[in-house]
């Protein structure tokens, strides 16, 4: 992976490996993303795309000023690095766990509400407001999708929800979409930037992005 330089703030990290049905999705500040991408050697694998500033060939900026000022401000930023007392990790192909890493950093996946704990909390919703913009395909649908998310994220912590349990708990607010019909839909918003996907062999998980729960 090139981890380009000209990408500051929020961003995203997505890794997939189709043959063994592999995704990881990271998401957070820059410089927090890259320092876990390194650690878990992944360095190579995967891309990086921004959450909130384009990707352009300047530094925004704020950021710019914020670098300025800094450098006006320090007199001595330590002795040159030295790459060869960086250290030099070897490990088999496919010994690395991924999972105790991500623990490691306080990222580790939590484990999903039951359906009956989810549906319990969203029957009691009232009827949102439909989402709106050029790109909606289904504006109350995509609203109650993103109240359903709300719930998991503040009542459950979870980031991710399977897609059986989003078709259990949300399919008939979600203009009676289920199936295949739902899986698409879904698919599409992920297409679109506005979901995230985790697969785990044929089980399947969505999860929202940031900007789209709040637009």
């Amino acid at each position: 992976m090139y981890m380009q330089p000209e990408i500051y703030g929020p961003v995203r990290y997505v890794y997939q490996e189709t043959e063994d049905d592999i995704e990881i999705v990271i998401e957070g500040d820059s410089v927090w993303v890259k320092d876990l991408v390194s650690e878990l050697s992944l360095t190579e694998k995967g891309w990086l795309q921004p959450l909130k500033f384009g990707v352009n060939s300047e530094v925004p900026e704020e950021v710019n000023e914020s670098l300025i000022s800094e450098d006006e401000n320090v007199s001595n930023m330590g002795p040159t690095p030295d790459p060869s007392r960086i250290p030099i990790i070897l490990r088999p192909i496919g010994s690395l766990d991924i999972d105790s890493k991500l623990e490691s950093y306080g990222a580790a996946a939590q484990e999903p509400p039951t359906i009956e704990e989810l549906a319990e909390e969203f029957d009691q919703l009232e009827a949102p407001e439909p989402k709106s913009g050029p790109l909606v395909l289904d504006p109350m649908s995509e609203a109650w999708l993103a109240e359903l998310f709300k719930i998991s994220l503040s009542r459950f912590g979870v980031t991710t929800l399977p897609f059986d349990t989003i078709e259990a708990v949300a399919s008939e607010k979600m203009s009676d979409m289920e199936g295949m019909e739902l899986e698409l839909w879904l698919e599409k918003l992920y297409r679109m930037g506005k979901l995230m996907k985790k697969t785990a062999g044929s089980k399947i998980s969505f999860g929202p992005i940031p900007s789209w729960m709040n637009s």
